[in-house]
């Protein structure tokens, strides 16, 4: 039985005819219709790897018993909520946008539970630790934390939760509302996947260093930081939360980084993604609303405000005539 044959046995949702271009790597199910619209798509990556995605919006309470596998799992919450009750160990609540990752023992029976009028939006990747994707066993020396999950005492469902980071959600994301030709579909689908595999890998390893980093001089934490600043334009973490990771206050931080520097923290945020929008105004045709989201900001208007207030100049202006 391969890998996609097991997830399916272990299901409870009906199992329909999946869409042309899923034909031969993907299956589909769907929750009762009296309790919920949606469906739950799997594709089959590797021999024991699989992306499964879920869009759910639920009429009455639903609940769903998904039997184990012995695998392990990053499951990455993007919206919506859900309860994954074990029939051994604690609840996990998604309630925010979240990466949870776990081992699915068999043996060990997890019911999802959504109330009703509530939705899921999320993308999941599994595999089996014994037949793990080549770029996981390559990396197992530093991933500790997986270690941890499969060394729990037998029967239990491990799992830990962590932030979910712009760049997962973005991929994630790219998947679920995919817009690509039923041709590539699996060729897509299947290079989002190891990509996103590749960055939470690295998330994982970085997670894995954050102790590590409370020895670093003062000079190497704002380092650390700055680079943090400069490459995550889309992070929405605040200050205080990389201050934790030092066991220092985000007042010590930003009066650190404003003497090394010349410029606190928050106008150093602004600025680096202000100067990347004006690269992307002079050299692309990409619209506001985009150029907005790539370099951080929600909404259009907040960026022409920030932007006006930076430059003087709206970014209508700068891309008419080049002033800058």
């Amino acid at each position: 039985m391969n890998a996609l044959e097991q997830i399916a046995s272990a299901k409870e949702f009906e199992e329909v005819l999946a869409p042309p271009e899923m034909a031969g790597f993907g299956r589909r199910w769907i929750p009762p219709s009296k309790y919920a619209a949606g469906h739950e798509d799997c594709f089959q990556i590797e021999l024991s790897l699989l992306l499964t995605t879920r869009r759910f919006r639920m009429r009455e309470e639903c609940l769903e018993n998904h039997r184990g596998t012995d695998r392990l799992v990053f499951l990455y919450h993007l919206d919506g909520r859900r309860t994954i009750s074990p029939s051994t160990g604690e609840a996990v609540n998604l309630q925010k946008p979240t990466f949870v990752a776990y081992f699915h023992p068999k043996g060990v029976d997890a019911v999802n539970q959504w109330a009703a009028s509530q939705s899921e939006t999320a993308l999941a990747l599994g595999f089996d630790p014994q037949d793990p994707p080549r770029v996981v066993a390559e990396f197992s020396d530093q991933l500790p934390v997986l270690q941890d999950l499969l060394h729990h005492p037998a029967g239990r469902f491990p799992w830990i939760e962590l932030p979910l980071c712009s760049e997962m959600e973005k991929i994630a994301r790219s998947v679920i509302f995919r817009s690509i030709g039923q041709r590539f579909v699996h060729h897509y689908v299947s290079a989002k996947a190891k990509e996103l595999l590749c960055i939470t890998l690295d998330s994982l390893i970085s997670q894995g260093c954050a102790k590590s980093r409370t020895v670093l001089s003062m000079d190497d934490q704002l380092e650390y930081i700055k680079n943090i600043l400069d490459s995550d334009l889309q992070s929405k973490l605040p200050i205080c939360k990389l201050a934790e990771e030092f066991n220092i206050s985000s007042r010590s931080v930003n009066k650190a980084f404003a003497d090394r520097y010349g410029i606190n923290t928050h106008d150093y945020r602004t600025m680096v993604r202000l100067s990347k929008a004006v690269d992307l105004l002079v050299k692309t045709t990409m619209p506001l609303k985009m150029i907005a989201y790539e370099v951080g900001y929600d909404y259009a208007s907040n960026f022409c405000l920030a932007f006006k207030k930076h430059y003087g100049y709206t970014p209508k202006e700068i891309r008419r005539s080049g002033l800058l």
